[in-house]
């Protein structure tokens, strides 16, 4: 009785670490693919803010141009 109490939890430790590591494999995938979008995000905000900035440049050349 107890040699198989002992086989059934080895069984469910071992079914128990095979579903952690695939748990751990889906959110590592997950963060990749967020960190991804994130950096795209960054790179549009800074070439949205580097557009602005010419823009301000251009507007305070023309006042003191003009």
């Amino acid at each position: 009785m107890a040699e198989e109490k002992i086989t059934e939890n080895e069984k469910d430790i071992i079914r128990i670490s095979g579903e952690l590591k695939l748990i751990n494999q889906k959110l590592d995938n997950h963060i990749h693919h967020l960190s991804v979008k994130i950096d795209t995000i960054f790179k549009i905000v800074w070439t949205i803010s580097f557009m602005i900035l010419g823009l301000l440049l251009k507007a305070v050349y023309g006042i003191m141009a003009g």
